[in-house]
C-alpha cells in the first residue's frame, strides 16, 4: 500500500531524464542502453551495442544488469522506459530515461542497425 502510495505521490527513487545526444555520450563512456521493446520491434531497428530486455521480462531478469555501470533504458518513445528505469533505480542502480526513446535517437541521425 505504502509502494502505491509512494508512486502516486511522486516518491521513490529518482531517475534522471537524457536527450538522444548526451544519452550517445554516456553510452560511449561505458554507459548500458537497455532497450526495453520487443523483439518484434528490436527487428525493426535497434541502437548498436544496445542489450535487450523486454519490459515484460525486467521483474524477472533485473538482477542479471551489472550494478556497477549506468543503464540508461530505451524503448520506441521513453513511456515504456520511464517505467523500467523507475523500476531499476528503486533496485539501486543509477538510471536514465531516454527522452523520446528510439523516435528521438533517429531524428537526431545517430546510428541505428
Amino acid at each position: 500500500m505504502i509502494g502505491w502510495l509512494k508512486s502516486l505521490l511522486g516518491g521513490g527513487a529518482k531517475v534522471g531524464r537524457l536527450g538522444p545526444l548526451e544519452a550517445y555520450e554516456k553510452a560511449k563512456a561505458g554507459a548500458i542502453i537497455l532497450d526495453v521493446r520487443t523483439p518484434l520491434e528490436r527487428q525493426e531497428g535497434k541502437i548498436p551495442g544496445s542489450q535487450a530486455l523486454p519490459l515484460d521480462r525486467l521483474a524477472q531478469e533485473w538482477d542479471k544488469l551489472p550494478k556497477d555501470k549506468e543503464i540508461i533504458c530505451q524503448c520506441q518513445s521513453g513511456n515504456r522506459s520511464a517505467q523500467a528505469a523507475r523500476f531499476l533505480a528503486e533496485r539501486g542502480y543509477t538510471t536514465y530515461n531516454l527522452a523520446g526513446g528510439l523516435l528521438a535517437w533517429k531524428q537526431h541521425k545517430l546510428p541505428v542497425k
